[in-house]
């Protein structure tokens, strides 16, 4: 999460029963800091979680809270009906997990040149953990992994916009964590145009994906990232557009359609 965005935001605590506790990130009032406009910025180490107890007894006893219950934000999400948008949390990499499992349901029945495994995965924040497991587990030929990518389309001009709303699934051909196979990459973006699908490409001096962990394994995997853009990511409210979300879809349909093993050889 962004440091300055999570201060007085409400969350829910999963207690030793399995219950949820509305909770607030605690923030000290103006009244009592310094300066005309508060304390400045805290770490999240800093922070503390209020659910209006008074005493340990009462978080340990009554509350049922205990070291390590988990917390998430209190968000519920809202569609916009008006211009196709959702407004909701973790879309990084909820709308991700979307794409994989439509694009699963979707090509269900079909015939293939190939086996289709979609996997989810968790911790790829914290070190694409469960990407790792995952690769060991499918040894997959090549691979797509789905993201919800950071957007730049409210603070960057317009001729320096790699992620957009509205403006189709992002192609990166490289971050911090990977260059994309290029031959795989070119695939992905002439299938897009001859089918009419806009795509928006990318070049990241930072950040990463579980494509990081799986390009390098089983001997190397060609593998691509297709996102789908979300504003405000690792913050507790995120924009991502549904027409993204159906073009990602269609995209990654296109792609395993027609390839088959003499393709993916030659990437």
């Amino acid at each position: 999460w962004v440091p300055n965005t999570v201060p007085a935001h409400k969350v829910k605590i999963k207690n030793k029963e399995g219950k949820l506790i509305s909770g607030v990130v605690a923030s000290t009032p103006p009244h009592f800091t310094s300066g005309p406009l508060g304390g400045g910025d805290t770490r999240i180490d800093q922070m503390l979680i209020d659910v209006g107890a008074t005493s340990k007894e009462e978080v340990i006893n009554d509350f049922k809270i205990g070291i390590g219950s988990p917390v998430v934000p209190d968000v519920e999400m809202e569609y916009n009906e008006v211009n196709g948008v959702c407004l909701g949390k973790a879309f990084d990499c909820r709308i991700g997990c979307a794409v994989v499992l439509e694009t699963m349901r979707r090509l269900a029945g079909k015939k293939l040149n190939m086996d289709v495994v979609g996997t989810l995965s968790s911790q790829e924040e914290i070190g694409e953990r469960g990407a790792k497991v995952a690769v060991d587990h499918v040894k997959p030929a090549i691979a797509i992994v789905f993201e919800g990518a950071p957007a730049d389309d409210t603070f960057m001009p317009e001729y320096k916009i790699q992620t957009g709303l509205h403006r189709g699934p992002m192609l990166r051909h490289m971050d911090r964590s990977m260059i994309t196979n290029p031959r795989f990459i070119r695939y992905a973006i002439d299938t897009a145009e001859e089918l009419g699908i806009p795509v928006q490409e990318a070049v990241r001096s930072g950040g990463g994906t579980n494509g990081a962990m799986i390009h390098v394994a089983n001997g190397g995997v060609p593998t691509i990232v297709l996102s789908v853009p979300v504003r405000y990511t690792h913050s507790h409210h995120c924009y991502t557009a549904m027409d993204d979300f159906e073009k990602a879809v269609q995209l990654s349909m296109a792609i395993v359609e027609k390839l088959d093993a003499e393709t993916i050889q030659g990437f």
